[in-house]
């Protein structure tokens, strides 16, 4: 794909997430069939390799922004130093899958180099929560910030210590956010990050420090040049 097919991807995610909220309800099915066009992607080792020498400073992230290509979800993912940058040279495009490899991947243990996030245990029960009230999610978004990326830290990814063609497996989980406990509906998408998956096996741990964007906190949309140049609006 082009720069300017990747611009135009993430504009019809905009698009299509502005006029639902704008009372075309139908388009709020949509969504949710792009959102379930697959169940993971998988991220390898290289790749995690070459984001580690992109990154600099603190908070280094992975943008994984969300557009639509052929009437297909894409996740264009970009190390935050990069984007910053507006270096659209360095990104990745994933789609989403429901394939798994036939046997899991086999590593020391199957543990993590550092202290793990969340459980197995929890990243199943925030999956799980994703696929039974998405549509609850959904209709909580009308009055709440949509999201067009999602900001993942780093370590999230560093934390898994696979190497080379070796992969790991992100997926859509729901969990609690604080800052809108008041709220109908509690909870934001994120995305959880795991070692292995397969029908019979999961990671002990998984890593799930990602946030949705917008709204933005801390950030400066200057730090979020492609989604900044691809829509040439302030979100």
């Amino acid at each position: 794909m082009t720069t300017e097919n990747i611009f135009e991807a993430i504009r019809k995610w905009k698009n299509i997430i502005d006029s639902y909220k704008n009372g075309i309800d139908t388009n709020g099915t949509k969504i949710l069939n792009y959102l379930n066009q697959g169940t993971h992607f998988s991220v390898s080792g290289a790749e995690i390799e070459r984001w580690k020498k992109n990154l600099t400073g603190e908070h280094q992230r992975i943008h994984a922004y969300v557009g639509i290509h052929e009437e297909q979800l894409k996740f264009f993912l970009i190390d935050s130093t990069s984007d910053k940058e507006a270096n659209f040279g360095a990104i990745v495009i994933k789609e989403f899958s429901r394939d798994f490899a036939d046997g899991k991947m086999e590593s020391s243990n199957d543990m993590e180099l550092n202290p793990p996030s969340i459980t197995s245990e929890a990243a199943i029960n925030r999956s799980f929560r994703w696929n039974m009230f998405a549509t609850s999610w959904l209709q909580a978004q009308k009055t709440e910030d949509f999201f067009q990326l999602i900001s993942i830290p780093f370590s999230d990814y560093e934390r898994m210590g696979i190497l080379d063609a070796q992969t790991c497996i992100c997926f859509f989980g729901l969990t609690n956010n604080l800052e809108k406990k008041e709220s109908n509906f509690p909870y934001h998408i994120e995305m959880i990050t795991v070692k292995s998956l397969a029908i019979n096996h999961i990671s002990e741990t998984a890593e799930n420090y990602s946030t949705p964007r917008p709204p933005f906190t801390i950030d400066s949309l200057s730090d979020y040049q492609l989604l900044k140049q691809s829509t040439s609006v302030f979100v």
